[in-house]
C-alpha cells in the first residue's frame, strides 16, 4: 500500500475512536462513575497521542498544499482549511486539558475549557466527515487496488 493511503487509513480509523472516546468522556461525567470517566479519558488520550503523531505525517505528505494556502486560497478547499484551523484549536484545548492536573480542574477553569474542548471536538468531527466525503472516491481507488 501507498503511504499516503496508509496515513489516511489510519487517520480515518483513529478519527472515529477519537470521536467515539471523547463522546464516551461526556456521557459518563453525566450518567456514570468517576472511574468509568477516567478509563474512557485514558483511551481518549492514548488515541489522540496517535491521532497527532498520524495527522503530522499526513500534513508532511501535503506539506507543499499547505504551503501554498496564502498564494492560492480562493481555489483551496474551504472544508480542508477549516478542518486545519479547527484541529489546531481543538489540540490545544486537548493539550492545555492534559497538562493541567485533574483534567483541568486545578489550573484552568476546567468545566469552560472541557466544554470548549467538548463541542470543538463535535465542530471538527463535522468538518473531518465532510473532509473525507470530498474525497471518498479517491479512498474508494485506494481500497479497490487492494
Amino acid at each position: 500500500m501507498k503511504p499516503i493511503f496508509l496515513t489516511d487509513l489510519a487517520l480515518l480509523i483513529l478519527f472515529v475512536l477519537s470521536l467515539f472516546s471523547g463522546i464516551q468522556i461526556h456521557y459518563a461525567s453525566h450518567f456514570q462513575s468517576h472511574e468509568v470517566w477516567h478509563n474512557w479519558s485514558i483511551v481518549h488520550t492514548v488515541v489522540n497521542i496517535l491521532l497527532l503523531g498520524v495527522a503530522i505525517v499526513h500534513i508532511k505528505q501535503h506539506w507543499v498544499w499547505f504551503k501554498t494556502i496564502s498564494s492560492s486560497l480562493s481555489r483551496k478547499s474551504k472544508v480542508t482549511i477549516a478542518l486545519s484551523i479547527i484541529f489546531v484549536l481543538v489540540s490545544v484545548t486537548g493539550i492545555v486539558l492534559l497538562t493541567c492536573a485533574n483534567g483541568g480542574k486545578g489550573c484552568c477553569g476546567y468545566s469552560r475549557i472541557g466544554i470548549i474542548h467538548y463541542w470543538l471536538g463535535i465542530v471538527f468531527g463535522v468538518f473531518a466527515l465532510l473532509h473525507f466525503i470530498g474525497r471518498w472516491k479517491i479512498f474508494k481507488k485506494g481500497v479497490k487496488r487492494r
